[in-house]
């Protein structure tokens, strides 16, 4: 994954104040992890939008349970389908 692509997303997460100093790609999303929200979790899908990388509605449930490294793997890859 591109490494700006990926400071992006730690920028953004830092922007709404989730402690990301020992982010890992193992990290979770959600439970026992990041503890993403539904909300924070559109919050940083709308912040990736602004770069063309776009998630459904109907995909949160599903990147809830992704580790950061599995949801930045997906982005990149989607970016590169662009």
């Amino acid at each position: 994954m591109p490494a700006d692509l990926r400071e992006v997303m730690v920028d953004a997460l830092r922007s709404m104040h989730f402690e990301v100093d020992a982010l890992t790609d193992e990290t979770p999303l959600g439970d026992g992890g990041l503890e993403l929200e539904s909300l924070s979790l559109a919050e940083l899908v709308m912040q990736l939008d602004e770069f063309g990388i776009e998630f459904s509605d109907d995909e949160m449930e599903t990147l809830s349970t992704m580790t950061f490294g599995q949801f930045a793997e997906e982005a990149a890859r989607r970016k590169s389908e662009q």
